[in-house]
């Protein structure tokens, strides 16, 4: 079975704003139809915004529904929602506020996704999770933020073997440092952000516009890709110290 991408009605979470709202942009270049599903209304009123809690199986699937009934068939999933960890050390972690890390990074991601699977019948899609580079290896002050993330990485993999019968693709991005709103947050309160740059081989923060192509090339293009996850990191996970 072959991806027939053309008018491919997407949904993206998170797409209100950051990596999201870029994707957003990027796709409807490319002629995709597209749905936000994000708790703040999409800036661009040309797409379908709606605001669903990721979490709530029962949203999601009225969600889902809403945005067929509208626009068709879903085949395109970008997952992009997400939240900032605590950042504070293991021992400090308020373990009800880890819960809604791994609740919103894995479990709405999941469920997005699976309710998507489920009202293909037949056709063909592709989707990409969005992981981060602080699943691979370990990060001090991350003890929620990156297993969460790794566990995305983990599921890309887990739903590409079982859903490639299916015809769907499966794949994940690992974003490094971008220039969001929740990394100029961390920047502005007092995050290092010239000792990251001067770790990165390209010596810079990424676009999101940036992050959104390889996005979106991984969605649409890259057709026998299936299980992986691309780190789009200006080369951070490459250095090996």
């Amino acid at each position: 079975m072959h991806e027939d991408l053309n008018a491919q009605h997407t949904i993206v979470t998170g797409g209100a704003s950051g990596i999201g709202a870029a994707v957003v942009a990027d796709l409807k270049a490319r002629g995709h139809v597209v749905t936000v599903f994000d708790l703040q209304p999409s800036p661009d009123a040309s797409v379908t915004s709606l605001a669903v809690d990721v979490t709530d199986e029962q949203a999601v699937a009225e969600a889902v529904a809403a945005a067929e009934a509208r626009s068709g068939v879903v085949t395109g999933v970008v997952a992009c929602h997400g939240i900032r960890g605590s950042y504070v050390p293991a021992l400090d972690l308020d373990l009800t506020a880890v819960r809604r890390v791994y609740d919103i990074h894995v479990v709405g991601t999941l469920a997005v996704c699976r309710e998507v699977v489920r009202r293909l019948g037949g056709r063909a899609a592709s989707m990409v999770l969005i992981s981060s580079t602080t699943a691979y290896g370990g990060w001090v002050n991350q003890s929620d933020y990156g297993p969460a993330k790794a566990a995305v990485r983990q599921l890309a993999q887990n739903l590409a073997i079982e859903w490639a019968p299916l015809g769907v693709r499966v794949n994940a991005v690992a974003p490094g440092h971008t220039r969001t709103p929740m990394v100029q947050s961390l920047i502005d309160g007092g995050y290092d952000v010239v000792q990251v740059e001067a770790r990165m081989p390209l010596g810079r923060l990424a676009e999101p516009d940036e992050m959104a192509r390889s996005i979106t090339a991984l969605l649409c293009d890259a057709t026998f890709v299936t299980g992986q996850c691309l780190p789009v990191d200006g080369g951070w996970t490459a250095v090996g110290k």
